[in-house]
């Protein structure tokens, strides 16, 4: 190993062990003083530890270029710390001002598009640092409720939970979610809630940033007194910290009914009552100035109706090998099939001039993808279903190169495919010591 090497792995090690150690020590000091405000924590923002960690948060997660079109790979190749040092400089004398969010639109399965906004890499890389900051001081305070894009937690946590709430008894259900929410959410109440915790001016002066940066689009820009765009690396951290108060106002409001929340996802469950206990969530919504989706909204008994949450298909039925025993199931839904179906059909195209190598090496990632989320659910059969879908396409694929018709069993058997071919092939489930 060159020296230049080994000096830069032991340089990352210490980032990381150092700014581990300054989350830990924030997030002990919130967790052990429910009323302790943070007052000093804007330098903590421009350390080079911190901007280096978050500099490779941002690269990890890949995603496009802002409206400045600077890429990862001019970063690069240009020089990375002086990039960094440019931005601590900014932060430092308070020059930074962050850039409007370009404007990009994802189709969603109903027809529609999702607005989502990306900032500049530059403006990701501070929101990182300072989520980096201040997430394990309202860490401290999340409830367990909550399970969206906090560490250490998941939506297949979130539906473990369903689950075992369906198999003590709480069969009334309430699914739902809360209509815009990241464009809703008010900046005012949102700035007050954070400085429940956080009053260092500074670092409330640079949330307003960018709440306040806007969003383009082509050559329109707009900002709004309301809304954290997704897209953003602090966007989802800022709608905990406003959502939280759902959350620590539900149990003492209704003991006897469990929320489980995933973003702005969500199902209360009971035992009965659930017309007073849809009354009580509008209550705090509307408080909190958001609003239901009505048409995502319904309240279902869970003993002789089925019900989607996280991608998941929730059902009450026969335990295996039981005559009168009822117990709860869920795999993946029907819209999560047909959409893994559709990114297989895309992949899988019998137009595109590509060998049948690359088409099973870009396969990989989507449906291990796809597995691992599900492997936790009984979904056996659904990845019997893929398994066989996806061989089926590959096969087809094969055989219209060569102008041929049927299906190419014989030519191309699974052997070929899952090891001449290397085509994924791990669909195991690991659900079973649940039950």
């Amino acid at each position: 190993m060159r020296g230049g090497t080994k000096s830069r792995l032991v340089d990352d090690l210490r980032t990381t062990d150092n700014v581990q150690e300054l989350q830990r020590k924030l997030y002990l000091k919130a967790k052990s003083n429910a009323d302790f405000r943070f007052y000093a924590l804007y330098d903590k923002i421009y350390r080079m530890d911190i901007l280096r960690k978050a500099w490779e948060r941002v690269k990890a997660n890949k995603g496009a270029a802002g409206i400045d079109g600077q890429t990862f790979e001019e970063i690069e190749s240009t020089d990375v710390d002086n990039f960094l040092e440019g931005i601590q400089q900014e932060l430092k004398v308070r020059t930074y001002r962050p850039q409007p969010a370009r404007r990009v639109y994802i189709p969603k399965s109903d027809g529609n598009k999702r607005p989502l906004a990306i900032p500049t890499i530059k403006d990701r890389v501070v929101q990182s640092a300072l989520k980096l900051v201040i997430e394990p001081i309202f860490e401290a305070d999340f409830t367990d409720s909550s399970y969206g894009f906090r560490p250490n937690r998941s939506s297949q946590q979130a539906a473990l939970e369903v689950r075992k709430l369906l198999n003590f008894g709480y069969k009334e259900v309430i699914e739902t979610d809360i209509e815009d929410c990241f464009g809703s959410i008010p900046h005012r109440e949102l700035l007050d809630m954070v400085a429940k915790r956080v009053v260092d001016g500074k670092i409330l002066w640079l949330i307003k940033l960018f709440l306040k940066a806007g969003v383009m689009d082509g050559i329109d820009r707009w900002t709004d007194s309301k809304g954290t765009p997704q897209g953003g690396v602090i966007s989802p951290l800022l709608a905990n910290i406003y959502l939280n108060n759902i959350d620590k106002s539900w149990k003492p409001l209704n003991n006897s009914a469990r929320l489980i929340r995933y973003a702005d996802d969500l199902v209360i469950m009971s035992k009965h009552h659930s017309q007073e206990t849809m009354a009580k969530l509008k209550d705090l919504v509307t408080h909190l100035q958001l609003r239901l989706k009505q048409s995502k909204t319904r309240i279902l008994n869970a003993e002789c109706e089925t019900f989607d949450f996280l991608g998941f298909t929730f059902i009450k039925a026969l335990k295996r090998g039981s005559k009168d025993k009822r117990v709860a199931y869920f795999y993946p839904s029907h819209k999560a099939e047909n959409a893994i179906r559709g990114r297989i059909r895309k992949i899988v195209d019998y137009r595109r001039p590509v060998k049948v190598e690359n088409i099973v090496k870009e396969l990989a990632p989507v449906l291990r993808g796809w597995v691992n989320y599900f492997r936790t659910a009984n979904s056996s059969k659904k990845f019997v279903k893929i398994k066989f879908y996806t061989a089926q396409r590959i096969r087809k694929f094969m055989r219209r190169r060569r102008t041929r018709s049927g299906y190419g069993y014989k030519p191309y058997p699974d052997t070929y495919l899952y090891e001449r071919l290397g085509l994924y092939n791990d669909y195991r489930v690991s659900w079973a010591k649940a039950f």
